[in-house]
């Protein structure tokens, strides 16, 4: 699924991207600019924001819950 249309980027590339900043040294903080920045794209309307978001959640919850916290 896109997630961005402006600049194409898929929910499969933002998991990766997500993925790859949490596990950075010092543990990258996710968020939608790092997601960008990672991907060497830049935000245009930002109106993905709230599902990139949501999508960064939803990861991290999914981590919790698997590590038993």
């Amino acid at each position: 699924m896109i997630v961005c249309s402006c600049t194409v980027i898929t929910d499969k590339e933002l998991k990766q991207a997500a993925e790859a900043i949490k596990n950075e040294p010092g543990q990258g903080i996710v968020t939608p600019g790092a997601v960008f920045r990672y991907l060497g794209k830049r935000p245009k309307c930002g109106t993905c924001f709230p599902m990139i978001v949501h999508i960064i959640h939803a990861m991290a919850e999914k981590d919790r819950r698997g590590s038993g916290q």
